[in-house]
């Protein structure tokens, strides 16, 4: 068994992005394409049967059923790819400013797997050993794509295209020749989907959630154009009006003057990072936090950013898990406060 430690790299900007570009509103396509029929420029390394599949950095020739693949990408595609029945032989994991090198909900999965450097600067090394039939990278790892490619066929996924849960997970099973797999996985988080809200019936009607993050250098709404965003709207799950709208990116930043707007009737926040503990402290400490309505009605919780932030298929399920069991304890009377939030005008804020 293979234990998981953490890496030397401290890059949190990157990781921020991945997660960030995988949200971004109104983008439909996957970037990825199958080519059925080999074609002669793409890079191939086996005289087995292959796929040719087209992604951002040309064509590559596929195994029909890889076998030892590496992925180089830990935020949604590990997720995704247990799902689809596949566990990597190689991981690049997070940056060390996580604490962990996969998410910990997935660890028990991947206990055999290697861990191969991280996600901003994998382990080349590490990953020939490995002798991978094939590698998941993202148009992230544009510099490494040509000494990657020369090691096993590389196929990169795109940071900047995908737009929700299915089409990441859908792209992905393109790539192993998964596809039943995939909608075998979509059909049983829409059966989740659907348990929530027959669950949690009205009050899904009443209870207005919020969602945000609060760093060292601010308070962030995370709005409907986020990855939870969109999963609380396919949920039926009601924002505050502050949070239901649609930016190109997925938060707004607000400032103690503007606090009220993080106010619901239960506001999650969360946040792994050390810094991010110490800013909750401190706005905890503050009287304006204290004034807000689901604080008084001590209905703030502090959840795993690696499922409520950036998850895949599996991660998504879990989130409706925590959300059920936590909406189901609110009282489910609209508040004084919630009436009066929804009777005011919603201001820009960007």
């Amino acid at each position: 068994m293979t234990r998981f430690y953490k890496s030397s790299q401290t890059v949190t900007g990157l990781l921020i992005a991945l997660a960030t570009a995988l949200v971004l509103a109104g983008c439909s396509r996957s970037g990825i394409q199958v080519i059925d029929s080999g074609e002669p420029d793409a890079i191939s390394h086996s005289s087995s049967p292959t796929r040719t599949i087209e992604h951002a950095f040309g064509r590559s020739a596929v195994p029909l059923q890889p076998q030892r693949v590496v992925l180089l990408n830990p935020v949604v595609d590990l997720d995704n790819l247990l799902a689809l029945g596949i566990v990597p032989v190689g991981i690049a994991g997070f940056t060390a400013d996580r604490g962990y090198s996969v998410p910990p909900y997935l660890s028990e999965q991947v206990a055999e797997s290697q861990l191969a450097g991280n996600l901003v600067q994998p382990d080349l090394e590490q990953i020939v050993r490995l002798n991978p039939d094939l590698i998941v990278a993202t148009d992230a790892h544009s510099e490494l794509y040509p000494q990657l490619s020369q090691i096993a066929p590389t196929v990169a996924l795109p940071t900047r295209r995908s737009d929700n849960l299915r089409s990441r997970l859908l792209a992905l099973a393109d790539i192993v020749n998964r596809r039943e797999r995939a909608s075998e996985a979509i059909a049983a988080y829409e059966a989740n989907l659907t348990s929530f809200r027959d669950t949690v019936g009205d009050r899904l009607d009443d209870i207005e959630v919020s969602f945000i993050r609060v760093r060292s250098d601010g308070i962030f709404l995370y709005i409907k154009s986020s990855i939870t965003g969109a999963i609380f709207e396919e949920a039926g799950v009601r924002r505050p009006p502050s949070q239901d709208v649609s930016r190109l990116l997925p938060r707004i930043p607000i400032s103690l003057e503007t606090l009220e707007r993080a106010d619901g009737d239960i506001i999650f926040m969360w946040g792994d990072f050390a810094s991010d503990a110490a800013a909750r402290d401190r706005l905890q400490a503050n009287p304006l936090w204290q004034q807000l309505n689901a604080v008084r009605n001590q209905q703030t919780h502090v959840v795993s950013e690696v499922y409520w932030f950036f998850p895949g298929i599996q991660g998504a399920s879990l989130l409706l898990e925590d959300l059920q069991e936590y909406l189901v304890r609110v009282p489910s009377q609209p508040s004084l406060d919630t009436k009066l939030r929804h009777s005011q005008p919603v201001r820009n804020h960007l």
